[in-house]
């Protein structure tokens, strides 16, 4: 069974630690991060495996990759985490997507996504039936006519996650109008805030529907029925922190759905997961 299915891009994450900050024309030492090169990237595959490590076995990714080496790696990087890989169609043409994170000495992160054909993929009938199974749905940045085929298709009772990424390809305004009129449950961070708040302003009120947005060192602000309490949050010197924001999310479902009345405990389930995660790096341990 099905009882969350996860759709956005996919993507192999090489990681590299930058000696100084890239300038034109200028080269920089660089040297691959430690743990797997490539890794298991994308925010379904985040979602997912912290979905899997909490509990629920349903979590299912529902994105696309080629039929090439790298697709088949991520594939089994997927299945080596006991996470349903029946949602991964290997039909791109061309290249799997993959990711090169730079992360320069002060922190900053050079981020450079290679997306091959996924930003025109299309849901095939396996993928649809996939989401039609579902209890919740999680939306992540993807390509936005299958996101949109995706509203389309919900139930009434089915719920609903949008994971929010400021891209305007994969959610141009009507379509991120339409998620927030929809949505149960929005996590995003303080810099994503305007570009909610600009969705919200477009859409009806959902009754019953959670704000969850992550202020950093300051916390988790959660809203509900107009009333926002703030969460504090431990914060964990993280060099290498891709993931983290979706690992929350995936933590703060499972507690949900074990428990849906109580968005506060939610909230520090996902921290807990984005936590582990982020010592799981700074130990050598290897993650997603």
């Amino acid at each position: 069974m099905t009882t969350v299915a996860v759709i956005g891009y996919a993507s192999l994450d090489h990681v590299l630690r930058l000696e100084g900050v890239p300038r034109p024309d200028a080269t920089v030492i660089a040297a691959a991060a430690g743990g797997a090169w490539p890794r298991l990237g994308g925010s379904p595959s985040y979602i997912a495996t912290a979905l899997r490590r909490a509990g629920v076995a349903g979590a299912a990714p529902v994105t696309w990759v080629a039929d090439d080496a790298a697709g088949a790696r991520f594939v089994a990087a997927l299945a080596a985490a006991c996470v349903p890989v029946a949602g991964v169609a290997r039909t791109l043409p061309g290249a799997t997507p993959v990711c090169v994170l730079a992360y320069a000495p002060d922190g900053a992160c050079f981020c450079l996504y290679a997306p091959g054909a996924s930003r025109t993929a299309a849901l095939d009938d396996g993928q649809r039936g996939l989401l039609d199974a579902a209890f919740w749905v999680c939306v992540t940045a993807g390509p936005a006519s299958a996101t949109r085929e995706v509203l389309t298709r919900l139930r009434p009772a089915q719920r609903l996650a949008w994971a929010v990424k400021a891209d305007g390809d994969a959610f141009p305004p009507p379509l991120r109008a339409a998620l927030a009129a929809r949505a149960d449950l929005i996590v995003f961070s303080r810099g994503e805030a305007p570009f909610v708040a600009e969705a919200l302003a477009a859409a009806p009120a959902r009754p019953g529907r959670r704000l969850v947005e992550t202020r950093g060192a300051a916390g988790v602000a959660l809203t509900a029925d107009g009333r926002t309490e703030m969460i504090g949050t431990e914060m964990l010197a993280a060099p290498d922190p891709t993931g983290a924001g979706d690992t929350f999310l995936g933590g703060m479902l499972a507690a949900l759905i074990a428990q849906p009345g109580d968005a506060a405990a939610a909230v520090r389930a996902g921290q807990r997961a984005a936590r582990d995660l982020l010592l799981a790096r700074l130990e050598g341990r290897t993650t997603p």
